[in-house]
């Protein structure tokens, strides 16, 4: 009996260690696809293949960040919800049928709460699938709408907004919403949509450049002529001016005041440190004489200030 017992624990035991390495071999084996890491700013959504009783209520399960076990037969996708971007490069058609390429770099966020929706609708490579084709359709619809010259200068603010708002209307159904979308539908929110560069042929190109260098220098000379004519008008009014003062302050101007300044500039120049002689005397219009006699120049002629005493 006891070698029986003995038997039996030994038959258990080998069938115990078996298991046990045999279990550890496919946990190995099959790690990649039981034990997954959700790394920050990340989301996932596990679906589950076989729907086992009083395990899994639904189909697919919303897993945040951290680490989570699954079957082996689940599958497990994982989507990065920080902001993303992407540039891409579209053939276009302007309104009067040039051809040229335009790039386009947009940004958006998916919906951590519709990552089920996304992931059902779409799948993981929905910029492959959903984005790309989306913009450049409605790009290409728009720019068909401007000429080149346009799209190259000043509508080009004009062309990014309206592209934005017609990928984020709700007369498309492709669940891309605004920042700042409250709908319960949007997977996928779009920051923003610019157009970072414009590659039209270098001959059309070099035109519009010519024609702006010309634009800009015309603006110059509205300017100048705009400058001279201002002028012009002000030296009429300041003319104007001179003239009315002249003709009120004209007849109050007598000689015996005209005199009597000519005789107080004498007095400021007299008492000047300049070295000069002061001859009072009955010159022509009866004021006195100043002569410079500073060393090492000439004596002037007699100059008289255009004054007189009284």
């Amino acid at each position: 009996m006891k070698n029986y017992l003995y038997g039996v624990f030994m038959r258990f035991r080998y069938g115990f260690i078996f298991t046990v390495m045999l279990l550890l071999f496919l946990l190995i084996v099959l790690w990649h696809r039981v034990v997954h890491i959700v790394p920050a700013g990340h989301g996932a959504v596990v679906w589950h293949s076989i729907q086992l009783p009083l395990i899994h209520d639904t189909q697919n399960d919303l897993v945040a960040e951290g680490v989570r076990i699954t079957w082996p037969w689940d599958k497990f996708y994982l989507y990065d919800e920080r902001l993303m971007d992407h540039t891409e490069t579209y053939q276009v058609v302007s309104q009067e049928g040039l051809h040229f390429e335009i790039d386009m770099t947009f940004r958006w966020k998916v919906v951590p709460m519709n990552l089920i929706t996304l992931n059902q609708t779409v799948g993981s490579k929905y910029l492959k699938n959903m984005l790309i084709p989306e913009i450049g359709s409605v790009l290409r619809e728009t720019v068909a709408n401007y000429p080149a010259e346009a799209l190259y200068t000043v509508a080009r603010n004009e062309v990014q907004a309206g592209i934005y708002d017609e990928i984020t209307s709700d007369s498309l159904p492709n669940h891309i919403g605004t920042r700042t979308t409250t709908n319960s539908d949007i997977t996928i929110r779009l920051q923003d949509t610019l157009m970072t560069n414009i590659r039209l042929p270098q001959s059309l190109k070099d035109a519009i450049e010519r024609k702006l260098a010309e634009a800009e220098l015309l603006a110059q000379f509205e300017f100048t002529v705009e400058r001279e004519r201002l002028e012009s008008i002000r030296k009429q009014i300041e003319a104007e001016g001179i003239r009315n003062f002249q003709e009120t302050v004209a007849p109050a101007i007598t000689d015996s005041y005209l005199q009597w300044r000519g005789i107080e500039a004498t007095l400021e120049l007299a008492k000047s440190n300049n070295s000069k002689v002061v001859v009072i005397g009955n010159s022509a219009n009866g004021l006195p004489l100043i002569l410079d006699t500073q060393e090492g120049r000439q004596v002037p002629e007699a100059a008289s200030v255009e004054s007189g005493v009284n």
